[in-house]
């Protein structure tokens, strides 16, 4: 048994169908004395003998039995030939002198469906003059024929339903992948590689079409050949054009093989999306239709990182000036900062700094507002500028906030509140006023203890009574101010809290300056948990010796 070589086949594993129809074979062969068996069927979609099996006595009778199929693949009726060379349809390669073919006995069959759909035939010969193949033959032959064909029939739905789903599956997880950066260089890199894994493309390209100027611009490129292959892709710039302009996919022949699909989302147009392959006819409708849908889902992924992009360029906007990204220098201690927004915000909504204050004591600032994201930063960004400008004139942290809350009060969203630390240093001590926030901790030697305050949220009473405290600070002494984004950090249904927090921040502060302390507490508590879901402060002072 042998396969017709008009097809390449997906693997060296035969098919559900091969091993089908040769099965089939060895029963023709029980049931009637041939020198030959054939079965090939045709792809409708390219016109190419896509499966068959085949059995010869001699291997001489391979390429005249190969020749015949292709003369008979188009019949509708049986046919029988008693001597082939005796039929005018017979090819003339098949009725010279040499031809092992030539005074053969001859029985085609159509596959036909039941419904009549042609799906190629079955041809038997003999070529031993002492055993022919007879006209009652003819009926065994067709019974067999019909056999394939209703099995070609279920077989070809459970393949198409099996297809079905491989392309699902590949759409899902390449999807997936799309998705799981809000990079925008990533998310179009992304893109392009999946689109040559989901189509067996060995090249793919992402372009971007500026609306206002008409340039194209290439943002991803994937190259899957070997040096010596294929070489760069090359898309004539019209072809793009036009596929960005009717928003319609399209197989482009050629040298090679090429496929475009518009990346677009309603009525925003991302780019276009082209794969290629060296080889040509290598694309079909189907490969057609899965890089379209790829190019719709991935339009979203594409959207929601220009949007993120657009976000976070706000948000920096917003909080520009406003919060800073580092401490000044403050004279006699030394400072580490940490601030961590929650997983993929680009900000949040806590509140942080330190600065100068004109008579030469140093304001320090560390608050939450209720929430995440950019409206949370500009909320942010404002309470940080009311508290900043506020502790210009009043020296008393408990009138910073009273003053600073009665600003609030007329001004935030009614569902938001915003809790507060404020202290003002000078060279030996620690003045401080609290509106519901965490208390800071003290670090005196190997003591522990928390700066609770008194008061109420910002923005939630317009008489909320600040109470106001006063620490001496010695040479060492170290204050570690915080919001809740570390002690609530979750594993499970266990949260980090306070206690565990004083403990790491005890440890760690004996063996490292404020600077790294911030840091090694902050991996400590993700690590614990798995990543932060929630925006972290962590500012730490400590009075040089």
């Amino acid at each position: 048994m042998a396969s017709l070589p008009l097809a390449s086949p997906a693997s060296d594993r035969p098919s559900f169908r091969e091993r089908m129809l040769a099965r089939l074979v060895e029963h023709v062969r029980a049931l009637i004395p041939v020198s030959a068996v054939t079965f090939a069927t045709r792809d409708r979609r390219d016109a190419a003998t896509e499966r068959s099996a085949s059995w010869h006595s001699d291997a001489e009778l391979r390429r005249p039995m190969e020749a015949l199929v292709e003369a008979v693949l188009e019949r509708d009726r049986s046919l029988f030939l008693p001597r082939l060379d005796a039929w005018e349809g017979t090819p003339e390669e098949l009725v010279t002198e040499e031809s092992p073919l030539r005074g053969a006995s001859v029985i085609v069959c159509p596959l036909r469906t039941e419904i009549g759909n042609l799906l190629g035939v079955l041809v038997v010969a003999s070529v031993d003059p002492a055993a022919p193949l007879r006209r009652s033959d003819l009926s065994t032959v067709g019974v067999v024929a019909d056999l394939a064909a209703m099995a070609l029939e279920r077989a070809g739905l459970l393949e198409e339903e099996s297809r079905r789903g491989r392309d699902e599956l590949a759409l899902k997880r390449a999807a997936e992948a799309v998705s799981a950066s809000l990079e925008l260089d990533e998310v179009y890199l992304r893109v392009a590689e999946q689109a040559a894994e989901v189509t067996g493309a060995t090249q793919a390209r992402l372009t971007r079409l500026n609306a206002r100027s008409g340039e194209l611009l290439t943002v991803a490129d994937i190259d899957l050949t070997g040096p010596s292959e294929a070489g760069p892709l090359e898309v004539e710039g019209d072809r793009v054009a036009r596929i960005a302009r009717t928003r319609r996919p399209e197989l482009d022949g050629g040298e090679g093989s090429l496929m475009h699909a518009p990346i677009e989302l309603g009525p925003r147009l991302y780019g276009v999306l082209t794969v290629a392959h060296e080889r040509p006819g290598r694309f079909s409708e189907r490969q057609l239709d899965l890089l379209a849908r790829l190019a719709r889902s991935s339009a979203a992924a594409i959207a929601n990182a220009i949007d993120f992009g657009r976000e976070r360029r706000i948000a920096r906007a917003l909080t520009l000036g406003f919060v800073p990204e580092s401490l000044p220098v403050l004279p006699g201690y030394e400072t580490g900062l940490l601030y961590a927004p929650a997983l993929g915000e680009p900000t949040g909504g806590d509140v942080y700094g330190a600065w100068l204050l004109p008579g030469g004591d140093v304001a320090v600032l560390v608050g939450d507002v209720a929430g995440k994201g950019v409206a949370n930063a500009a909320l942010s960004a404002m309470v940080r500028f009311f508290v900043e400008a506020r502790s210009w004139d009043a020296r008393s942290p408990a009138d910073v906030l009273e003053q600073t809350n009665a600003m609030l009060m007329e001004r935030l969203p009614s569902d938001t509140f915003v809790t507060a630390f404020y202290g003002v240093l000078s060279p030996r001590s620690l003045r401080w006023a609290g509106a519901g926030h965490l208390p800071p901790l003290h670090l005196s030697g190997s003591c522990v203890r928390e700066l609770h305050a008194d008061g109420l949220p910002l923005g939630v009473d317009a008489s909320p009574g600040y109470g106001e405290s006063e620490l001496e600070l010695a040479p060492g002494d170290l204050v570690f101010a915080f919001t809740d984004g570390l002690v609530e950090a979750r594993r499970g249904t266990e949260t980090f809290g306070l206690r565990r927090l004083a403990r790491s921040v005890g440890t760690l502060a004996q063996a490292i300056g404020p600077e790294d302390l911030v840091v090694a507490v902050h991996d400590e508590i993700a690590d614990w948990s798995g990543g932060l879901g929630d925006d972290a402060v962590a500012l730490a002072l400590r009075r040089r010796r």
